[in-house]
Parts: C-alpha cells; structure tokens; sequence
C-alpha cells in the first residue's frame, strides 16, 4: 500500500497538485486503502468463494449424467465466479480513481458484505444437487453412533422434559441463527472497524461452505424424519402461538436438505460466539444466551444428531485454530497483524 499513497501524495509534471488528489481522497478511510489489494483485488473471502464455486462446479460436470440442468448450473457458477472478480476489481478501481466519497462508500459496501448475500443462493442448491452426486443418507449411521455412546436416541430421552413454552422459545432461538452472524459483522461495520469485519467475513464464509461440504459427504436429513426414530417418539413436540407457523416457515425456506452432518447452526453459533468475545465483548454477552438456545435447540427440537453437534463443534476449533495462517496465505497478512 505504499506505492499507493506515494501515488497518492506525490507530484508529478502535468498532474493535479499533490494536495487536490489527497483532498480527493480524504473522505475514504485509512482502512479502506490499507485494504485495496494488488492483482485480481481478491481477498480472502472472495478466494474462498471463488474455490467454493469451482469445486461444485466440478463435482456438476462429474455428475453431469445425472443433473439434468448441468448446463445451466454450470452456467451460473461461471456467472458467480465472474460477479466475484468483477466486485472486487470494480471496488478497486473506484478506490484508486479517487471517486466522490459516496460512490467509494457504496463500492465499500457491496464489496464487504456480497460474500454473506451469496451464502443462501449457494445453499438453496443443495437440496437439488446432494441427492443427486451423493444418493445415500447417513441417518441410520448417525443415530447409531448417538446410541452407541449415549445408550439412547437422544430426541426420545428429551421426551421428559418437553414442554410447549420451552419448545416455543427455543423454536424461535433456533431461527434467530441467520441473523447473528449479521449481527456481529453490522456491529463491527458500524464501528468501522474494517480490518475486524473483513477477517470476520472470511470466517463467515470458510464456516458455511465447510458445512456444505460436510452435507455432501455425509447426508442426512434429521431424527425428526428417520422411521425408527419418528416411531419411538411419543410426545410430538408443540408450542404456544408461533411454534407451528415458524417451524413450517423454516421448512419451506431451506427445503429438505440433507443438512445435518455437521450441525451448521452449532458451528457458525460458536464462532460467533468466539470472535464476539474477541473482538467486541458486549456483543458476546448479548448474544450468549441466544448462541446457548440455539446450540441446545438443534436436539431438542429434533433436528440434528448429537453427533452433529459434536462435529459441528470440532470445526469451530479447526477453523480458530486454522484461520488466522489461511487469512495470511490468501493475502489477508496487512490485516491480520492487527487481529
């Protein structure tokens, strides 16, 4: 970045006086320089995307034969892919032209947060393409590891202790689990603490997709639909006012997607939880209670296997503990000194 503000302050025959050009640029945040990259523009999160996008584009063209709209699917994650380069070399270009510091806000805006606009259009294809690369549900597995070291299904030993109060709070906890990562990336955002928010992004967007891959290699749709289990059950589970109609809410948003291994609601909770406390503790303490809700709700509510959670988990820890050396190696090192 020192060749750009050298650019910057320097004089050259025939240029702009050297204090125009940064008069120009005084409405655009230290941050905001220190983060215009060289190359492509890409960063981390955008790199992630990126690897995301070509890998299930290459697990379609694998299994063309059995997708019947591979082409289109292809399509659009070449379409994706482009969208990705094109945001991140227009941002670039309106930071460096010295722009008027509405359209360099703009730019900075839609630079920042498309990667968590993304995530639910990538999701929502997976309830078409899981069944068809990877045909087979983990179910019976799953439920049988949870017997094995439980000595019980875990949803049918939670019987005793339903309650409809309890399984409409949690039920509305469980939904709230789309917002906070939103929550912690608005809060840093509107502090302008940039260095913080697009280290978070990244993570946001490493969590999801390593979810994903987890649905694909190891499908499952849940013990609330597996027979051996819906057949155990005695008490269905029931709320007060907002149970039933937010519970079909969700099913109709996310489909019946093999989404269970591992527990994305655990994994991306957790490290929300871990960089709130990192890096604005008052958020951490607001969110607390609504990160344990969900984490407990994921088995009361019969959606996952505690297995699930368990793995979901384990990848919270992989990514805290990985995640700093990958933001550095896909060209995050400026800002990560300071993380």
């Amino acid at each position: 970045m020192s060749g750009t503000r050298a650019r910057v302050g320097c004089e050259r025959p025939g240029s702009r006086p050297a204090g125009a050009a940064t008069r120009q640029r005084s409405n655009l945040s230290k941050d905001t320089l220190d983060l215009v990259p060289g190359s492509l523009g890409l960063s981390p999160a955008d790199k992630v995307a990126i690897a995301y996008l070509l890998f299930i584009a290459f697990l379609i063209a694998i299994f063309s034969a059995r997708i019947e709209w591979w082409v289109f699917l292809l399509a659009g994650h070449a379409v994706g892919i482009a969208a990705v380069i094109w945001i991140a070399k227009w941002e670039q270009s309106v930071i460096k032209s010295g722009g008027s510091s509405r359209r360099a806000r703009i730019a900075r805006f839609i630079r920042g947060w498309y990667p968590v606009i993304l995530i639910p259009i990538t999701y929502k294809e997976l309830s078409y393409l899981i069944p068809l690369i990877h045909p087979h549900d983990f179910d019976a597995a799953l439920a049988a590891i949870d017997r094995r070291f439980l000595g019980a299904n875990p949803t049918v030993w939670l019987e005793r202790f339903t309650w409809p109060a309890l399984a409409e709070i949690l039920q509305l906890t469980y939904s709230s689990y789309y917002l906070l990562p939103a929550i912690l990336g608005v809060v840093l955002w509107r502090s302008e603490r940039f260095e913080e928010f697009h280290f978070w992004v990244f993570i946001i967007v490493l969590g999801f997709y390593l979810s994903y891959l987890g649905y694909i290699a190891v499908p499952a749709i849940g013990p609330r639909f597996l027979p051996e289990i819906v057949q155990a059950q005695t008490k269905p589970l029931t709320g007060i006012w907002l149970f039933q109609p937010v519970r079909a809410m969700l099913d109709r948003a996310e489909g019946i997607t093999r989404d269970c291994f591992p527990s994305g609601h655990t994994e991306l909770t957790t490290l929300v939880l871990y960089y709130a406390r990192k890096f604005h503790r008052k958020t951490f303490w607001w969110l607390l209670p609504i990160g344990t809700g969900i984490v407990v709700s994921t088995v009361y509510l019969r959606y996952h296997y505690v297995v699930d959670v368990a793995a979901g988990a384990l990848l919270t820890v992989a990514i805290v503990i990985t995640a700093k050396p990958l933001y550095r190696v896909l060209g995050g090192d400026k800002a990560s000194e300071s993380l």
